[in-house]
């Protein structure tokens, strides 16, 4: 191995090394609100699709840790999130757990952005009216991007979500035949609050 090599990967050592001992880290919990529509519901009698009635508010609770790098901090999430919405005369309900994991860069003071993949895994699906169901896929993968203000202990963030691909819930009727679909992974906003519980370090911004 040259010289010259060994001093680049020293200096990479040295720089990624300085880069922990500034670290701080928090962890904390957090909740807030879901504004989620579903995707189309397509019926296989008929055809043909319609689009969901709109947002409805749902909820998540949950907890985070993060770890802050100068002006950059990495921010893993683990949630439960209950979800609503209505397409037609059919009300559907959703609960899955979420763990996004975040990159995020602070702007100024306070105020930072941040974007990074969620997982979500589906817990449970309820359609009221419709005795059984097939979810596609339990576990997709999407990602968020979004802006967080933290004053002291407290935070508020609003961030957008955004699937990769369809998810689809199989409605099946009594006879065991698919009735239709409906694309569960579709767009989200959330709004949410944190307090943080722990910091190994002074400054609670």
């Amino acid at each position: 191995m040259s010289s010259r090599l060994i001093k680049i990967l020293t200096s990479i050592v040295f720089f990624c090394a300085s880069l922990f001992l500034q670290a701080q880290f928090e962890f904390g919990v957090k909740a807030g609100l879901n504004y989620d529509s579903l995707g189309e519901l397509k019926l296989e009698s008929i055809k043909n699709t319609a689009n969901s009635d709109g947002s409805e508010i749902g909820y998540h609770v949950g907890f985070y840790g993060n770890l802050n790098l100068v002006v950059f901090y990495i921010r893993p999430e683990i949630q439960f999130t209950k979800i609503n919405s209505s397409i037609k005369n059919l009300n559907i309900g959703l609960s899955k757990l979420e763990i996004p994991i975040l990159l995020g860069y602070k702007i100024l003071g306070p105020l930072s952005v941040f974007i990074g993949p969620s997982f979500q895994y589906i817990l449970e699906e309820e359609v009221k009216g419709i005795s059984l169901t097939k979810i596609k896929n339990h576990l997709t993968v999407g990602a968020q991007i979004g802006t967080r203000l933290s004053l002291g202990r407290f935070g508020v963030g609003i961030r957008l979500e955004r699937g990769f691909t369809n998810n689809d819930l199989i409605l099946i009727g009594i006879n065991g035949i698919n009735q239709g679909q409906i694309n569960t992974r579709s767009d989200q906003v959330i709004l949410s609050a944190s307090y943080k519980f722990k910091s190994n370090s002074s400054d609670e911004n």
